[in-house]
């Protein structure tokens, strides 16, 4: 059971809970909208969570039929879960940006089978060794959401969405997912910023597809953190962990971060001819490379992806023509 914390103007913070996950929970906040209330986010799909959100609105005097809309920051199952029994018990819509869309359709559109495929097919590219890949394909999880938490409104930027006698207004902010969007409360000088900016945790970034795809998500990811420093917002509520006293200086803090990681990852090169498997190896992690998970190891690579990709846009590192798997020298 969950309790809702009043955070102070009008926004009730429910913390709902991800079954098994070393991240916790994921936070959904509440606001009073014309017809009910509007949610930021709604959570993973299990019992466990939905006992959570039912428990945390019902401990500020309201119910689940109650819920107008949900506005979604991103696509990410710990955030779309429980769409789709929120808009069976209250016929809310749900509302997601268009980038975003087209992912968590691809996502619920595509089988098992389907995903394992694919994936390995990317490891193979990026010259991840057959032990690992095998690891991988053995620790793949079940996919927590499903098509009938697809959303049936598109979110633009600089929309805006009714509240209680106010607007939150969507500000398009790509980078942890091409679709991202956090939410601007201009009367109380708060931003709602999902997994674009937290205090504790450095966000994900990376790119699907290797060795390398046209997006460039780490070029994203730092504009739209200098983009949020020109909205002139001082707090930052997050969607895990503790909320953004500093919202210009922690987007500072985390500019600051992948430059470092990107100088010394080209510093790692040196004069080698590497695979994206092998820039993996040698970026910093929170542990030795060894000692991470297959999943862990994935999203690793994921995030090895986007950097390289952005050294790549710098002209600081090029792919070695005709090189399969491909390799990357420093130009």
């Amino acid at each position: 059971m969950s309790d809702a914390a009043a955070i102070g103007d009008g926004i009730f913070q429910i913390s709902v809970p991800i079954t098994g996950s070393p991240i916790g929970n994921t936070l959904v906040y509440a606001m009073e909208s014309p017809r009910g209330l509007i949610l930021v986010d709604a959570g993973w799909n299990d019992d466990n969570a939905w006992d959570g959100l039912t428990s945390g609105l019902e401990s500020i005097g309201h119910s689940i039929s109650d819920v107008e809309g949900v506005v979604l920051t991103h696509f990410h199952p710990d955030h779309t879960g429980l769409c789709g029994r929120v808009r069976e018990a209250s016929g809310a819509w749900i509302a997601m940006h268009e980038s975003d869309h087209v992912l968590f359709e691809s996502m619920v559109g595509t089988s098992s089978d389907e995903r394992l495929t694919a994936g390995k097919a990317n490891m193979i590219a990026a010259g991840a060794p057959l032990a690992d890949i095998d690891e991988w394909q053995g620790a793949t999880p079940h996919n927590p959401t499903s098509r009938e938490s697809a959303p049936d409104r598109i979110l633009v930027d600089g929309e805006t969405i009714a509240l209680a006698g106010r607007e939150l207004l969507a500000v398009h902010t790509p980078g942890h997912t091409p679709g991202h969007v956090s939410f601007l409360l201009p009367t109380s000088d708060i931003l709602f910023t999902g997994d674009h900016v937290l205090q504790k945790t450095t966000p994900h970034v990376g790119n699907f597809v290797y060795p390398l795809e046209v997006r460039d998500a780490l070029a994203e990811f730092l504009d739209s953190l200098r983009r949020v420093q020109t909205l002139g917002v001082t707090r930052g509520l997050g969607a895990h962990g503790l909320s953004i006293d500093d919202l210009a200086g922690r987007a500072d803090e985390l500019i600051d971060h992948h430059e470092e990681r990107l100088d010394h990852l080209y510093d790692a090169f040196g004069d080698e001819q590497i695979t994206v498997w092998q820039v993996a190896e040698r970026m910093k992690w929170y542990k030795p490379w060894a000692a991470i998970s297959p999943l862990g190891k994935t999203m690793a690579l994921s995030e090895a992806a986007a950097h390289l990709r952005h050294l790549v846009a710098r002209n600081l590192v090029a792919q070695v023509p005709d090189s399969s798997p491909a390799v990357f020298a420093r130009v």
